[in-house]
């Protein structure tokens, strides 16, 4: 495994540093990296990938000639470390830039690309992911979304659950059954579905927390162009779990490191400020945490070499979701342990520790062992790719 960064990264990583210390304003400097999307932070959110943009400091593993900077693993991680390090907005297309923007380079015609990227990539449109429906979670291949080619349209008819910013999206990238003759996986395929079309309702998702980060969308006798199939009939499941191994890659580990390196630090000052962190049973139980925070980054720095020697870290991946997430768990309900009846104030209550932040990550976390994939998945994924069971 690579610890260190070479040449081009550090450089990389002094540019990237020079140009934040000018451009990131000390007001957009956010106190909650993972808050929700306000109408307020959405409009810096905007603003900040547009000015990212700019620097050419967004997407910068796409091609130079879509507005990328080909960039190698290690200056993509870099360039996740040093925002979490600056304490920059989120971006507000990341599911446009993580997701969709490789799935239309590897398999988009050359119109689709033209259309979409560079507008992706500025932040000027932003995308949603229709993936899970309430029968078809974990199990994506039961997905019952429909779309059925009506001359020169896709007439599309169904429901779709869990889809971040759907309420704020231009653009959807979603998965609907063309064939139901064909098997589960055979008869999917992709739609680039603008979500101002007529016939979609988008209803947000009230959570435990109070706020309202997903939604339901339904789509009914919904018309979407014909040219808006990405790829061939029938590939949605192959470009979906394209998508997928970005989504549990290396990527996702150093972000997910990066928010749990966080919170360790905050959760031993909250132990020294509450007068427990001579007592050995915490100090224990916080030590094999901060050593589990170095086990994942050292998780993605594994599967991070082996993408740039060529390789594809395929269903290792599972590896570092399944650790992560298990992980966010154990370290927020530790968090809530010493938070005690401070767990229950609101986040925005100026009473509560860290900002509110402990009290969002655990109630967050309930969600860590689901999203992209549930534990019992990713342990299936190991037993039979990994292991051979």
């Amino acid at each position: 495994m690579d610890f260190e960064l070479d040449e081009r990264e550090r450089h990389f990583r002094d540019e990237l540093r020079s140009w934040l210390a000018a451009n990131l304003p000390e007001a957009w400097q956010t106190s909650h990296p993972r808050e929700p999307w306000t109408e307020a932070s959405r409009k810096i959110g905007r603003a900040w990938q547009e000015r990212l943009a700019r620097g050419r400091f967004v997407a910068v593993d796409w091609p130079e000639a879509w507005g990328g900077r080909g960039a190698s693993v290690g200056q993509r991680i870099v360039l996740q470390t040093e925002l979490l390090r600056a304490r920059a907005p989120r971006l507000l297309g990341h599911v446009g830039l993580d997701l969709v923007g490789p799935a239309l380079l590897a398999r988009g015609s050359e119109a689709q690309r033209r259309r979409f990227l560079e507008r992706m990539r500025t932040g000027e449109e932003l995308w949603c992911q229709g993936f899970s429906e309430p029968g078809a979670g974990s199990d994506l291949a039961s997905l019952a979304t429909r779309a059925v080619r009506r001359g020169d349209a896709w007439v599309v008819d169904g429901q779709k659950v869990w889809t971040s910013i759907a309420e704020v999206a231009d653009w959807c990238f979603l998965l609907a059954r063309t064939d139901p003759s064909a098997g589960k996986h055979a008869g999917i395929s992709a739609l680039l579905v603008d979500m101002r079309t007529p016939g979609i309702t988008v209803r947000p998702l009230r959570q435990m927390s109070g706020e309202a980060e997903f939604n339901e969308v339904f789509f009914a006798d919904v018309h979407v162009p014909a040219e808006s199939l990405l790829g061939a009939e029938g590939d949605g499941w192959k470009i979906a779990m394209d998508i997928l191994g970005h989504e549990r890659g290396p990527m996702w580990t150093f972000l997910f490191h990066g928010h749990l390196r966080q919170e360790i630090h905050a959760l031993l000052d909250l132990a020294q400020a509450r007068g427990v962190g001579a007592d050995a049973a915490v100090r224990q139980r916080l030590a094999a945490l901060y050593v589990d925070v170095e086990v994942l980054r050292l998780l993605g720095c594994r599967s991070s070499t082996a993408l740039a020697r060529g390789e594809s870290p395929g269903p290792r991946s599972s590896l570092e979701k399944l650790f992560g997430s298990e992980l966010a768990q154990r370290l927020r309900s530790s968090a809530g342990e010493l938070l005690g009846p401070d767990l229950l104030l609101h986040p925005d209550d100026p009473r509560a520790p860290w900002r509110g932040r402990f009290t969002r990550s655990y109630l967050h976390s309930r969600a860590d062992t689901i999203m992209g994939g549930t534990s019992e998945i990713q342990r299936t994924v190991i037993a039979r790719q990994l292991l051979k069971l």
